[in-house]
This record gives structure tokens, C-alpha cells and sequence, in this order.
């Protein structure tokens, strides 16, 4: 018995050893491209530094305190916030509505297919170049088109008026984006056991009820992938808008990434850019981490 206990206490032993070995990979990769980042980005935000100089100065918050002291800032923090909405509720909620379509056996599920996602599989540098021809004031699809069908009080410099400027560029991240969360959603309704919605069906109900009780709770993983990426897509939103506008016009259109860029490669001050950097890594984890625990709580949960 005592031979066998200690056979079994070392073949224990090195079975942990192999699981710490395996571990130590994804430890020091996660140590050396998040955790050592985040720490230098910090220490950076505490000095004055244009980047190229080999010397740094030590200025303690006052960095922090030029940040909070300028419109700027929060116009772009209040930017980032109306990304997060548009994010979490657009896309999304077209995405499900066009995956319950084709989900409905609709004829030429697979040319619609292909037409919902192709966008998605476009660089962002791409369908900016898109957009932004579509939107010309001068011989762009959409004021050509409503000058065509006699709306002309409705054309505009799309990306040139400060008042429509976010929402132009919404639309172009609207008809990127939602071939994502349609593929998904869809993924997921193909997902559902037929025989729970037959089930209702000869039970006497309704479509609006077989979406509501059957489909929306057995969708809750797709939902959980789709609001999580889109919440981060929301706060680190930059791409589109730097290739479409820059900000501009008036920086109406700066979110913190293009505010951090035009500091850091702009203006070559690399404390503040850090700083910036910093808020919005605050501020995602603020509006991000209270999701991640209620989902880990979900988890919990369904897994007792």
C-alpha cells in the first residue's frame, strides 16, 4: 500500500509539473504583451517626453490634470460613449433580425449569406476608402441618389458637417459590422434543437413567443460573444474614423484612439498620449468589467 501510495503521490507530482510547464507560455506572454505595457504606459504618462529624446522629465499627474482640464478630452470620451451605444444596439439588433430571416428558410439563404458578410471580411482601411467616395458632395452615390429621386434638400457634405458627421460614419461601421453579429446569431438559432420549436408550435404558440421563451435564452452565448466584442470594438474604435475623417471635421468625430494618435505622432507628446491611454483603459474596464463579472456570474451558475 505504501508503494503504490507513493507511485501514485509522484505520477501526482509530475502531472502538476507538466500543468505548470504548459502554464508558463501563456503566463510570460501575458506578463510581457499586456501587464508590462499597461505597468510602461503608466510610468510614461508620469513624465514629459517627446518620444525621440533619450531624457525624460518627471512630472508627476500633471499630465493627468492637462487631460482633465481640456474639452477635448471628454468630447472624446463622449464619443467613445455613443460608439458603445451604437455598438451594442444597431448592429446587434439588425444582425438578429437578419439572421431570424434567413433563419425563416428563406429562397437564396446562400446568396444573402454572402451579402450580409462579405463586408465584414473588408479592412477597415477599404471600407473607409468606400465610404468615403460614396459620401463626396460632388458626385457621390448618396447625393447622387437623392438628387435622382428629387430629395435634394436632403443631400449634405456628409463627413463635413460637424452636427452628422458621427452618424455618417456609424452607418459605414453599421454595414461592416453587422455581417459579424448576423453569422453569429445565425450560428446560434442553427444551433437550437428543432424539436423544442415544434414542441411550441403544437402547443398553440406564437411566433412572437417561440422568439421570446425558446429562441432569446438559448441564444445567450451567441449574445454573450457579439455585446462583449462589440464593447470592446466600442472602446478601441479608431481605424474608420482616422481613414474617414481624422477626427475632423473640428474634431467632432475624435474618439480617445485618434485623440492618443494625433498627441503621440502629432504633437510628439508622449506623457500625455499616455495618459489618454491610460483614461481609456480605465474607462473600458469601467463600462466593460461589471459585464464580464454578471456574465462570469451566468456562468457560474448554469454550470452548478
Amino acid at each position: 500500500m505504501t508503494l503504490k501510495a507513493g507511485r501514485r503521490s509522484s505520477w501526482s507530482r509530475q502531472r502538476n509539473l507538466t500543468y505548470a510547464l504548459f502554464l508558463v507560455g501563456p503566463v510570460i506572454l501575458f506578463i510581457v504583451s499586456y501587464i508590462y505595457p499597461v505597468i510602461y504606459t503608466f510610468a510614461i504618462s508620469l513624465r514629459a517626453w517627446d518620444g525621440i529624446s533619450p531624457t525624460s522629465r518627471f512630472v508627476g499627474f500633471a499630465n493627468y490634470a492637462t487631460l482633465f482640464s481640456q474639452e477635448r478630452f471628454f468630447h472624446a470620451v463622449f464619443n467613445n460613449i455613443r460608439w458603445l451605444i451604437f455598438y451594442l444596439t444597431v448592429p446587434t439588433l439588425l444582425g438578429l433580425g437578419l439572421a431570424l430571416l434567413i433563419d425563416g428558410k428563406l429562397k437564396g439563404e446562400g446568396v444573402f449569406k454572402v451579402i450580409f458578410f462579405i463586408p465584414y471580411v473588408i479592412t477597415p482601411v477599404a471600407v473607409s476608402a468606400i465610404w468615403r467616395w460614396l459620401y463626396l458632395p460632388s458626385g457621390g452615390l448618396v447625393n447622387a441618389t437623392l438628387t435622382a429621386v428629387n430629395l435634394t434638400f436632403l443631400t449634405q457634405n456628409w463627413l463635413g458637417n460637424p452636427g452628422i458627421v458621427n452618424f455618417s460614419v456609424m452607418a459605414a461601421a453599421l454595414w461592416w459590422m453587422t455581417g459579424f453579429a448576423f453569422i453569429i446569431f445565425l450560428s446560434g438559432l442553427r444551433g437550437i434543437p428543432v424539436e423544442y420549436v415544434e414542441a411550441a408550435r403544437l402547443d398553440g404558440a406564437s411566433p412572437w413567443s417561440i422568439f421570446w421563451r425558446i429562441e432569446v435564452p438559448l441564444l445567450w452565448p451567441s449574445t454573450i460573444l457579439v455585446v462583449g466584442l462589440f464593447g470592446i470594438d466600442a472602446m478601441r474604435v479608431f481605424d474608420i474614423v482616422w481613414s474617414m475623417t481624422g477626427g475632423g471635421p473640428a474634431r467632432a468625430s475624435e474618439v480617445l484612439a485618434t485623440q492618443l494618435y494625433d498627441v503621440a505622432f502629432g504633437r510628439f507628446q508622449m506623457g500625455l498620449a499616455s495618459a489618454i491611454g491610460v483614461c481609456q483603459l480605465a474607462l473600458a474596464a469601467v463600462l466593460i468589467f461589471p459585464y464580464i463579472i454578471y456574465i462570469a456570474g451566468r456562468v457560474e451558475d448554469r454550470g452548478e
